[in-house]
């Protein structure tokens, strides 16, 4: 866990020192095929956002080079990847019902573009779904993950770029993203 948070740190810490993103690499991003706008998401207005990240390429490239010693497939797939992005809403049981909705069009959005339903839990009090976009050579180039706790939060996250099954489950653990940790493969 310290190594975890003080990789982390280093990581926010890169972050403001870079203080100007080019618009192109942002544009890039939106037109990547595993890229997921969560915007239509009407995210309630008291609802407390507890978590954001948001790691670009040129972030993900210096974690890959500081990372290269200790886990060298991971260093590779960090260095493809061009967003890491995590939000987490605490929400209010009130707040659940139009965040279905909204979610359910996210999710139809998805199934229209080919994304692939890996996993849905549909409990009553928990929905979570987990959707990958494959290339033609049947490697993953996108993942979104949506998960709500009618009780406690929301969960957004989109993984930007080419990787595989068992690197998701490694940068899970390396930026402690446990939806992304323990994905079957």
């Amino acid at each position: 866990m310290k190594k975890t948070l003080y990789l982390f740190t280093c990581v926010l810490s890169l972050c403001l020192l870079v203080s100007v993103v080019k618009a192109g690499d942002d544009d890039e991003i939106k037109k990547h095929p595993g890229y997921v706008d969560f915007s239509s998401i009407d995210i309630p207005g008291d609802a407390e956002e507890t978590v954001e990240i948001s790691i670009k390429g040129p972030v993900l490239k210096f974690v890959a080079n500081i990372t290269r010693d200790e886990d060298r497939s991971l260093s590779r797939v960090l260095a493809q990847l061009l967003l890491i992005r995590v939000n987490t809403f605490s929400l209010d049981h009130s707040d659940t019902k139009n965040l279905h909705n909204n979610i359910k069009k996210v999710e139809s959005k998805l199934e229209k573009d080919k994304w692939e339903k890996i996993v849905r839990v549909s409990k009553r009090d928990e929905r979570v779904n987990i959707y990958v976009k494959m290339n033609k050579k049947d490697r993953i180039e996108g993942l979104v993950v949506m998960v709500i706790d009618d009780d406690d939060e929301a969960v957004f996250i989109n993984i930007v770029g080419e990787a595989d099954w068992e690197t998701l489950d490694k940068i899970g653990r390396k930026f402690d993203i446990d939806e992304l940790e323990d994905l079957e493969y």
